[in-house]
Formats: structure tokens, sequence, C-alpha cells
């Protein structure tokens, strides 16, 4: 470690500021170095240093004065999206039921306690809900979200929400924590889930989880579309049977 300075639990404080400055750029960029600064209260040398070496080392781009996070970034997520099996698994049926059903489809995992999108997969009549590929979303909110925690062990659910919270997105988010377990509890019952305006208003999405063959949860697949084409009828007549379909498809392939 030599004589870097080192916070509890052996956390090097200069590694933390480089990864602040990197979610600052992600969010900000691109920005002048005095922007940051401002913005993050860091000395102009010290962020000078971690800009310079991000740089140098090709995560960060500097361009008239401006920094911006590379596109490296994309090629580490990229990778590693590619070699998950879920992913593999899923992409092709995914594209297969927005096909079908005429709305975008999607496919997320569960990462520290958050909804990760992996796939999106949309047609000429599908309304987008501009969740970035990668979006890390809160799981009490989301459709996928809420399928995925419905399969979970009651120890690691409640790991997540301890961390995690119930934060309120819009105005019919599930805050409580018992209405949640009681939504959980039916959603396991009738195998699906339902986000009605929980976490982007107007939107509606209906979600299964995709199980391993240990039955532990490895992700979930959904539909999703603007409320007013995602009504009861059409959501329980044809949305929630393609979405078994696919299940189904894609478990036997991580199964195999």
């Amino acid at each position: 470690m030599g004589n870097e300075e080192k916070t509890s639990g052996q956390r090097l404080k200069s590694v933390d500021q480089s990864f602040r400055i990197i979610e600052y750029l992600r969010e900000n960029g691109p920005v002048t170095l005095s922007e940051l600064t401002e913005d993050l209260e860091l000395p102009m040398s010290t962020a000078h240093v971690h800009l310079s070496t991000l740089v140098e080392n090709e995560y960060v781009i500097k361009s008239d004065g401006e920094y911006r996070c590379s596109l490296r970034f994309l090629r580490i997520g990229g990778e590693l999206r590619d070699k998950l099996s879920l992913f593999q698994a899923a992409k092709d049926e995914v594209d297969e039921l927005s096909d079908t059903i005429g709305e975008y489809a999607n496919v997320g995992t569960i990462e520290n306690g958050y909804m990760v999108q992996l796939y999106k997969s949309r047609n000429s009549s599908s309304i987008d809900d501009n969740a970035s590929l990668g979006s890390h979303l809160y799981l009490h909110s989301t459709g996928l979200g809420k399928a995925m925690l419905s399969r979970l062990s009651e120890e690691r659910l409640n790991m997540i929400l301890d961390l995690r919270g119930l934060p309120q997105l819009t105005q019919t988010t599930i805050t409580d924590r018992q209405a949640l377990e009681k939504e959980l509890a039916e959603i396991r019952d009738r195998g699906y889930a339902v986000n009605r305006s929980e976490h982007f208003t107007g939107v509606c999405a209906v979600a299964v989880p995709i199980l391993s063959e240990n039955n532990e949860v490895v992700g979930g697949i959904s539909a999703s579309g603007p409320i007013s084409r995602m009504g009861e009828e059409r959501i329980e007549n044809e949305i929630v049977p393609a979405l078994f379909d696919k299940q189904n498809f894609i478990e036997l392939k991580i199964k195999q």
C-alpha cells in the first residue's frame, strides 16, 4: 500500500476519489477542470492529478479543455454483458417477444440491490421509457424488480430493502414495506408482476422472473408500453401468455 492514506476497511481514499470523479463525469460531462473542482469541492491540484491519470489510462477523454468518460466503459460493460448466460439465453427470445406484442421487451438482473437493465428490444410501434442500457433502477418500483424480488429468500429480500430502502419515484410507487411484501406474495402466486407508473409516469410493465436449475433468481424479462395500451384484458390474454412462453424457453436454455 506504500504511504497512501487508507480509510477504514482498507479502502484507499485516492481510489474512492477517482471513482467519485468518474461518477461525476458520467452524470455531468463534458466539464472543465474548474467546474469539476467547484462542484466536488476538490483542490485544483488534486483533481488535475486524478484526471491526468484517468486520461493517461484512457478512461477519460480531454478535448478542448473539457473532460468526459471514454467509451472504454462501453467496451467493458458490453463484454461483461455478452458473457452472461442470462443475456445469451434471453436476447433472441426478447427480440421475438417484442415483435409478437409490438411493445418494448426487456431483460434485467439484480446487482448490488438494483435492477440492472441488460437489453431492450423494440419495433416500430414501441414507445421508449428512456431507460438506457445498464441503468440501475430500484427493484421495488419496476416490474422486473418486483418479479425478481418475489422469488428471493426472505433473508436476501430483507438485505436489499434495508440497503436501498423504498424511495418514492412517482405517485404510485410502493413505499410501505408491508404493502410491498403483500404484493410480492400475490406476484409469487400468479407468476408475474405489474408496474403501473411506479417508476416512469405513464408506463406500464409486466414481468416474469427467470430462474436457474436450482430455482434461484438469475434475472427477469418484461414487456412495457404506455398505460393506454396495457389494459387488464390485454395483459391477461396476450402479454402474460407471451411472457410465460419466453420464460420457459429462456429457462430451458440456461439449464442446458
